[in-house]
């Protein structure tokens, strides 16, 4: 499966669940690494199709690959 290119832009305000479905179809993974101002201890380990989500009361508010 080809992995499309992302921008933050296109995420920023939606929902964590809008982003959960739309990462899964798009051939992303994704994992939480900040939720309302508390930063998560996170495998240092690089993968091209993962999304790191920061959420603030379940919308995302940042994110990027790895």
């Amino acid at each position: 499966m080809d992995i499309k290119p992302i921008t933050e832009k296109e995420w920023i305000g939606l929902a964590l669940n809008e982003a959960y479905e739309r990462a899964e179809s798009i051939g992303y993974t994704t994992r939480i690494v900040e939720e309302n101002g508390t930063s998560y201890m996170v495998t240092a380990d690089f993968k091209s199709n993962r999304l790191n989500l920061r959420v603030r009361d379940n919308i995302i508010i940042g994110l990027y690959t790895g």
